[in-house]
């Protein structure tokens, strides 16, 4: 991967994603008010919050999944909310992995990582196997390169919905809640994968209600209410000490044992 994987941007730049101003409103309902928000190289920012505020709809804006109602956002240095931006060649470097794991079915789990490094990237069938079988090993599960998606636990399938990611080469990570649809012993091998990814220096957004992830990981904290960006900080912080009353009672319910997730 080059210093600046899309022809326009600045390959001096440590800003990675610059958000500003964004709003995005669906129907009479406005979901996103207003967020300003930057993410540099290198950095693994966690967006935190109660389900409805927001948070998957700004991860989803940042590729164009949806479309910005108003707002500009630039990715490496490209303003993907220009109208005349070739979104698809932004899409190539930026790797996104879902609640749901979106694997071809009838395909073996080899051949969903090769797809689009062969159709989207043009790279022959040898390299993209060779990347794909490597990353699978990054994840765990090179031995399972010929297996079909339904052999697997969700949590392998999520780890090879991460390798797919990762074959493209990405010049950034977005997770939307990546352990969210998993039985509870199966998320700890995926946010392994992820925190090694975090340790090799992979910029990250990660939309999650993993709090100890998110304190262990994390460069900076988001929370976000209500479509607003509430407050912002390392970890330690904003998990240890947040500033605002509508941060502690988040944390207030999330952080208690005996409360259950929504």
């Amino acid at each position: 991967m080059t210093d600046s994987p899309i022809g326009t941007a600045d390959p001096g730049s440590a800003v990675v994603v610059s958000i500003d101003g964004l709003r995005k409103s669906f129907g009479p309902r406005e979901v996103l008010k207003g967020i300003d928000l930057e993410v540099a190289q290198g950095e693994v920012v966690c967006v935190i919050g109660p389900s409805g505020s927001g948070k998957s709809t700004l991860l989803r804006c940042v590729n164009l999944l949806e479309q910005p109602t108003a707002g500009s956002i630039s990715v490496l240095g490209v303003e993907v909310t220009d109208p005349d931006v070739d979104i698809d060649r932004v899409r190539t470097h930026v790797g996104m992995v879902f609640q749901q794991f979106n694997l071809f079915p009838h395909k073996t789990v080899l051949e969903n990582c090769t797809l689009a490094q062969r159709k989207v990237l043009g790279r022959s069938q040898a390299e993209a196997d060779e990347i794909g079988r490597k990353n699978l090993e990054h994840v765990g599960l090179g031995d399972r390169a010929d297996s079909h998606p339904s052999q697997l636990s969700g949590g392998q399938q999520q780890r090879v919905a991460i390798a797919r990611a990762l074959s493209m080469d990405p010049a950034i990570m977005l997770f939307d809640e990546p352990t969210s649809a998993l039985d509870p012993e199966l998320v700890g091998d995926v946010l392994s994968v992820m925190r090694d990814l975090a340790e090799s220096g992979m910029t990250m957004m990660v939309v999650t209600h993993e709090m100890a992830f998110a304190r262990e990981v994390a460069d900076r904290v988001v929370f976000m209410d209500d479509g607003q960006l509430v407050e912002q900080g390392p970890p330690e912080q904003l998990i240890g000490n947040p500033s605002h009353e509508r941060t502690r009672s988040f944390l207030a319910r999330v952080l208690d044992p005996t409360h259950k997730h929504d």
